[in-house]
């Protein structure tokens, strides 16, 4: 048997080694990618939801209210008509006016009416203020009223109703000679056509 010495078998085993990885097959290439799939048809939508209304009524004086005020009454809409029926409130809710005893003021109060495109017309009830609102229609459901004397604002209160044919109103004292109401009939749904809606300006002494 023939003897190879430690270089020899040093030499023999690094060949062997080489011819091995030179027999070694080479990674192939990637193959390309498969198409996406068809995306799922959308879901059936869901029923819309249904609206909330809040009225605001007048509270005479009485055993809610001493010396009267506001009711406030709020519900869901459950046959979309765009009006809070008694079957609908769900709460209720009373703001009811200071003891007025030694306060003393001067108002104008009036019942207000507008139907088509018109301006609203105004029934003046009490006018101690002795001032003049004249009406103007400015878009659908928003109405501006010009005073033909200043008021003073730092002292000045406006109360107003909601009719039942509407959701909600909107009013406020712009300036010392303006003031201004706006009319909903659902959400952000402004809407003409109103009876007896009341309007009151309180200027405290």
């Amino acid at each position: 048997m023939k003897k190879f010495s430690l270089s020899k078998k040093v030499s023999l085993l690094a060949i062997i080694m080489i011819s091995f990885m030179a027999c070694s097959p080479e990674d192939g290439t990637d193959g390309t990618n498969g198409t996406n799939g068809t995306n799922g048809t959308n879901g059936t939508d869901g029923t819309d939801g249904l609206n909330s209304l809040i009225t605001t009524l007048i509270e005479q004086p009485g055993g809610n209210c001493t010396n009267g005020g506001f009711k406030i009454e709020v519900g869901i809409d459950l046959n979309d008509n765009g009006v809070l029926e008694v079957s609908e409130v769900d709460s209720s809710e009373f703001l009811c006016n200071a003891d007025a005893t030694g306060l003393s003021y001067l108002s104008y109060v009036s019942l207000l009416n507008q139907t088509g495109t018109n301006d609203p017309q105004s029934s003046v009830l009490e006018n101690t203020l002795e001032l003049n609102i004249v009406w103007t229609r400015e878009s659908q459901g928003k109405y501006v009223g010009a005073l033909d004397s200043t008021i003073d604002i730092g002292k000045t209160v406006i109360f107003y109703t909601t009719p039942t044919t509407h959701t909600g109103v909107r009013g406020e004292i712009v300036g010392n000679n303006q003031v201004r109401i706006e009319l909903q009939n659902g959400i952000n749904a402004f809407a003409d056509d109103f009876t007896n809606l009341s309007f009151e300006l309180r200027e405290y002494e």
